[in-house]
């Protein structure tokens, strides 16, 4: 997550009937967030090429890939996720949350109570960004190749290593376009398509952990399913 300063949280919903994501969104608007709607976890995942996301409200009940792999799959990206369905018993509020969702809200949900969760939730995850308007994201990502260090927007460096430093050099020259599974790869040089990129994710996890830990902030890298990675500048 990337915000910057004196622009609002950018807010995705994730929510296949059309009349409760309209009016999801058009709250947040006037909560003075900005706020894009999608269907379904594959329309995310497309629109999320072109858009950015400070944090995802998710439905559970999704067509297609479930909002419960959703939510497993945002969290382990390091995007925050709040979770709204239909779907209130104890079992699916634990599910949800295990699987990395934030908070937990059941329809119908009063929207300011979601408003005021996820303000919680960005002032936690980002005290100097979009919210307070402060100096903490004024730069973009940039790779330092002389060190060997990936430099974050507020200016805490992470150290890493050749093949990590081939990976993030690979999705950074797209500017922000998609690396195919392929394209990555053959970049890393990590033999075939599926087993390679397999590695790649593995590898992927552990550096997202790494950048966490080393610049507080969360790597801007992005999994579009079945199709590749994407580095949002």
């Amino acid at each position: 997550m990337r915000p910057l300063p004196s622009t609002p949280p950018v807010i995705a919903v994730v929510e296949d009937d059309e009349d409760i994501r309209t009016n999801v969104c058009r709250f947040l608007e006037k909560s003075g967030m900005r706020a894009w709607g999608a269907g379904s976890a594959e329309d995310f995942y497309v629109a999320l090429l072109r858009e950015r996301a400070d944090l995802v409200v998710a439905d559970l009940g999704l067509p297609g890939e479930s909002g419960q792999v959703l939510v497993e799959r945002l969290a382990r990206q390091g995007i925050p996720v709040v979770v709204l369905t239909g779907q209130g018993d104890l079992q699916s509020r634990i599910a949800g949350l295990e699987a990395g969702a934030l908070q937990y809200f059941v329809k119908p949900a009063d929207l300011q109570e979601l408003v005021a969760g996820i303000r919680s939730q960005l002032r936690m995850l980002s005290p100097r960004g979009v919210e307070t308007g402060g100096a903490g994201a004024l730069a973009p990502w940039r790779l330092d190749a002389n060190t060997a260090q990936l430099v974050a927007p507020n200016l805490s460096m992470v150290v890493l290593t050749s093949r990590e430093q081939t990976l993030i050099s690979c999705l950074m020259a797209a500017e922000g376009s998609l690396v195919t599974k392929q394209e990555l790869v053959q970049a890393v040089d990590a033999g075939s398509v599926e087993d390679g990129f397999h590695r790649i994710e593995s590898q992927l996890t552990r550096l997202r952990r790494k950048t966490l830990e080393g610049t507080g902030m969360a790597l801007p890298v992005r999994a579009v399913f079945g199709r590749g990675l994407v580095f949002l500048p």
